[in-house]
């Protein structure tokens, strides 16, 4: 079974359409009401809300078998560190991170149960790099390191895997914002001389899930820079 949060996003909802024609799946969105697709069911809850984690988790107990969570849900705040507000660190941090944590919590108990369960983070280069402007979501990303290597470590012996995929720049989201002087720039700066597409990131997913000797890892999918 695999849960998605964020899938109402660019990469999202592509990976959620994708990934639901062949594999059971829960697409976890706040707002935005998505249709069933495939094996796949949409939900709304919020993700800053323990009760709801916990009632969508038991609603669900009985069909989540060998889980793989993939955590895309994600808020950014443009603004220079001198000048950003105290309660947009607060919400980014909230969801980017400690939603995460919401998540994992409630399901931690069924995998280790199950003695199975792999439990994937999405970081990004600018989550890696820093950027102007966006430093508290580099921030929010960077926390997700230490958390990573920590269930890592402790849950490894339960046949239970954390790792995180730093993306590089994808046709679907961030990417959407930025004119075509600067898609062209990215794409020159890239090996692969390409933008990343959904079926890169499915593969990295598969590969997560078939091993479980990687563990505590941040695999960078990036196209080469």
């Amino acid at each position: 079974m695999l849960l998605i949060t964020g899938a109402s996003g660019g990469l999202g909802y592509e990976l959620f359409k994708k990934l639901s024609v062949d594999n059971e799946l829960i697409a976890i969105s706040n707002k935005k009401k998505l249709e069933n697709n495939g094996k796949g069911i949409c939900v709304n809850i919020n993700l800053l809300n323990h009760q709801e984690i916990d009632q969508l988790v038991n609603k669900y107990k009985r069909n989540l078998n060998k889980i793989t969570v993939l955590n895309l849900a994600v808020k950014s705040y443009d603004g220079l560190l001198a000048n950003y507000p105290i309660e947009k660190v607060r919400e980014t941090f909230e969801l980017n991170f400690f939603s995460n944590i919401y998540l994992v919590q409630a399901l931690l108990p069924i995998m280790i149960n199950q003695k199975w369960g792999r439990i994937i983070h999405f970081s990004s280069l600018v989550g890696d790099e820093g950027a102007k402007g966006a430093g508290i979501y580099a921030a929010s990303k960077s926390a997700l390191i230490g958390y990573n290597k920590t269930l890592s470590k402790e849950y490894g012996r339960f046949g239970i895997t954390s790792n995180i995929i730093e993306l590089g720049y994808f046709e679907k989201g961030l990417i959407e914002s930025f004119n075509e002087e600067k898609i062209k720039k990215i794409i020159s700066n890239t090996s692969s001389r390409r933008l990343g597409v959904s079926d890169d990131i499915i593969h990295a997913i598969k590969f997560i899930q078939q091993s479980d000797f990687y563990n505590g890892e941040i695999l960078k999918l990036n196209g080469g820079k």
